[in-house]
């Protein structure tokens, strides 16, 4: 009787060690998971991604056209694709900020088209979807001056080479100014999880 107690005993404690080692991994892995993709970014071999030219963005935006859903019913979906940082979101065109953000990349009502002259503005999630995916730009700040920028756009391809990138404040409002180049500006909250600044990416298109 003794030594059956014994071994329940063992078995009670060895059963709440595994428990407490498996909350203590999952806190871990909750804790370090928005950290993941840049962890992953930074490990992966980047030569390619930072020798960029447009031959190797249509090569890899044709890949990604041809996964992507294809219905008879159902128009084709504005796009932004960019193949250094692996995002791969519909442009949402709608007055409602919110809706914008949570449903894919945000163009900005009062800001221009690709189709047209001036400053098209797009904004995007940092970090917002769990894990973190290809709808967000959480990876904004690796992008480079000429690294290169794809958008759909009512069925048209258009290409575009990064010119700038930098941070402002909140409050900075000249990122939507208009143009007479056909610019596109992207913008999310820096740093992470803080909305005290903008990081701001503008390129011109090829």
């Amino acid at each position: 009787m003794a030594v059956t107690l014994l071994n329940k005993n063992k078995r009670l404690k060895a059963l709440v060690l595994t428990l407490e080692l498996l909350a203590l991994a999952v806190f871990v892995y909750l804790i370090a998971l928005p950290f993941f993709p840049a962890i992953e970014y930074n490990m992966q071999d980047n030569t390619a991604n930072n020798q960029q030219d447009i031959k190797s963005v249509e090569k890899a935006v044709g890949e990604i056209k041809n996964h992507l859903p294809k219905t008879a019913d159902a128009p084709p979906v504005n796009r932004l694709v960019i193949t250094k940082i692996g995002v791969n979101a519909p442009i949402i065109d709608s007055q409602n900020e919110k809706y914008g953000l949570n449903h894919g990349a945000w163009r900005l009502p009062e800001t221009a088209t690709p189709d047209k002259k001036g400053n098209t503005v797009i904004s995007g999630h940092r970090f917002k979807y769990f894990p973190p995916n290809n709808l967000t730009f959480y990876l904004l700040d690796k992008l480079a001056v000429n690294d290169i920028i794809f958008v759909s756009w009512q069925e048209k391809d258009y290409y575009y080479k990064v010119k700038e990138v930098k941070r402002v404040k909140n409050t900075e409002v000249s990122i939507l100014n208009q143009s007479d180049k056909k610019l596109l500006t992207l913008f999310t909250c820096d740093p992470i999880f803080s909305q005290e600044n903008r990081l701001v990416v503008i390129s011109e298109l090829l």
